[in-house]
């Protein structure tokens, strides 16, 4: 049985009206026989609560794969997250899991018609190419999921909050996933 842990915030919860639900982990465990999905999104999390509870919610299950998607929150202008800050976090992170047992997701796209003065596209951009700098150094897969959001109808994929993802945001995110996951087991 392969372990998987989707560690990240509320996108990675399943956040929708106020509840969470297990639809990424469903998304995924559909696909592949002999897998054990945990959820390990918490909504609000940025990388800097990553860091404080990555112990006990992801490295204390000896997972075998661990998705790691931080940044809607950490781009924030609001929440006052810093590029650097959120590389080093990063790193610690990668550090802390180990890279040979990481996916590491970019930052997802946030309505500019909601979010363009506190998550503006530039911003969304910059923290996106900062992980694939990171994933690229450390030999790491990707999923750069703001470009894949960008390629059609980026609206479609967020909730009417403009943050939070659809059903098609859900569908869209476990099949990059998915993908990655298979080429884990492939290699």
């Amino acid at each position: 049985m392969v372990k998987i842990i989707l560690f990240g915030d509320s996108i990675t919860a399943g956040y929708e009206e106020g509840l969470t639900d297990f639809r990424l982990n469903e998304k995924i465990e559909a696909v592949f026989d002999e897998i054990e999905v945990i959820n390990a999104g918490i909504p609000g999390n940025t990388t800097k609560e990553a860091i404080e509870r990555v112990e006990r919610h992801v490295l204390r299950y000896e997972p075998d794969l661990v998705t790691v998607f931080f940044g809607a929150n950490d781009v924030s202008l609001i929440r006052g997250v810093s590029l650097e800050a959120y590389k080093k976090n990063m790193l610690a992170l990668i550090e802390r899991i180990g890279s040979d047992k990481m996916i590491l997701i970019g930052t997802p796209y946030a309505s500019q018609i909601f979010y363009a003065t506190e998550r503006p596209l530039e911003r969304l951009k910059e923290f996106s190419d900062c992980v694939r700098e990171i994933s690229l150094e450390q030999g790491i897969s990707y999923i750069d999921l703001l470009e894949a959001m960008l390629a059609d109808q980026p609206e479609s994929y967020l909730q009417r909050d403009g943050l939070h993802f659809s059903e098609a945001g859900y569908e869209l995110l476990a099949r990059l996933i998915n993908e990655e996951i298979r080429k884990k087991k492939e290699g």
